[in-house]
């Protein structure tokens, strides 16, 4: 259902003839927007309670015309209410019927992939401050700390108000990069705060990250999560299986699939597929979960199984790429590229060092040979 529909244009700050609208029918106005979302039936009076803080939100900052433009977006608040609605639900009463000791430190939230920060900013005025810290707004667009924020960064003007209830802050973080999930975990749970991580919209393989970060540290005692599209078919062409260090794991070419969105149309898998494929994939990302924290030693194994699969691919799409080399030539050409295949295998080899620490005194070097096959070698 269209502004229009509800005599307000798009934008929904002026009636038809001009006249800027008071906050009172603005507030309507959304709650009609989303009275034809399916989401309002289970949870009406938790987004009329969101309408009538977005109005507040409009009132304040009504004045910052530019700013305000940005949180509005159109109908761009009333579909972002819509989607996070039962995340704060759920945030919310876990929250109520958590008891904190007295001189305990109180809750962190992390919204991870926040993007602007709609999650972030309805629960700022939801939840009690007695209990919530600050909620940390993730994302990969953010500008770092200390450094200039440039075009391509998300604009952190409203997370900056200081009239939130509950403090908003913002991080930097790559949520496929280990480094930076450590980071997130010592920056913001290394004085034994209890942690909360919310994941809205995750895409692909971040919904897996998302779920190493949980399982990785015992600070967290609360994950919600929404996935949102499913992983790219590369991972099921090089025969890759989806493993937690807690021992479940899954084929890739169970969940993953071909398409791409393309101006607002889906071209790809059929939807019957789809919602086959996202059921399995939120089964097993639910079985991730299972058996606690894991322990290094089977987090490592994990990781050299991918590396080992990893290695087995690039091997047998080098030898495809040889084949395909020689489908187009002469049978003299073909002997002669045999003839100096060894000459150029020993040109390409590589030879990788890595230096392993096995003690606080002793180090142990570890000298692996790549052949052009692909296959490695450990020199002792």
């Amino acid at each position: 259902m269209s502004s229009a529909d509800h005599g307000l244009p798009e934008d929904a700050d002026e009636d038809q003839k001009g006249t800027i609208v008071s906050n009172e029918e603005w507030c309507e106005w959304l709650r009609k927007d989303l009275r034809s979302s399916p989401v309002y039936a289970t949870h009406s009076a938790l987004l009329d309670e969101c309408c009538d803080i977005a109005a507040r939100w409009r009132a304040r900052f009504w004045e910052r015309k530019a700013l305000w433009g940005r949180i509005r977006r159109g109908r761009r608040l009333a579909k972002e209410l819509a989607e996070v609605a039962p995340v704060i639900a759920r945030t919310r009463a876990a929250i109520e019927a958590l008891d904190l000791p007295e001189g305990s430190p109180k809750v962190v939230i992390l919204d991870l992939c926040s993007g602007f920060g709609y999650l972030g900013m309805f629960l700022s005025e939801l939840l009690p401050a007695d209990k919530v810290e600050r909620i940390v707004l993730v994302d990969i667009m953010w500008a770092p700390h200390n450094v200039e924020r440039q075009e391509k960064h998300l604009n952190p003007e409203h997370v900056l108000d200081p009239n939130w209830p509950i403090r908003l802050t913002t991080s930097r973080a790559n949520l496929k990069i280990p480094s930076d999930r450590r980071i997130l975990a010592r920056a913001f749970l290394a004085h034994g705060a209890p942690a909360m991580i919310l994941g809205v919209h995750l895409c692909g393989m971040l919904s897996l990250r998302c779920i190493d970060l949980y399982n990785s540290c015992p600070g967290f005692f609360f994950l919600a999560l929404k996935p949102c599209c499913l992983p790219k078919k590369l991972f099921a062409n090089r025969g890759d299986v989806f493993e937690g260090a807690n021992g479940h794991w899954f084929a890739a070419a169970a969940v993953a699939v071909v398409g791409k969105w393309n101006q607002g149309n889906w071209h790809g898998a059929s939807r019957i597929e789809l919602e086959r494929k996202y059921h399995i994939w939120v089964a097993n990302l639910s079985n991730f979960l299972a058996g606690g924290a894991p322990s290094a030693q089977a987090a490592a194994a994990a990781e050299e199984r991918r590396a080992a699969r990893l290695a087995e691919f690039k091997s047998q799409r080098r030898k495809e790429k040889h084949e395909r080399r020689l489908a187009n030539k002469s049978v003299d050409e073909r002997a002669e590229i045999e003839r100096l295949r060894p000459e150029r295998e020993l040109r390409d080899r590589r030879v990788t060092l890595t230096i392993t620490p096995l003690s606080f005194a002793q180090l142990q070097l570890r000298c692996w040979l790549e052949v052009h096959t692909g296959t490695f070698v450990e020199l002792r």
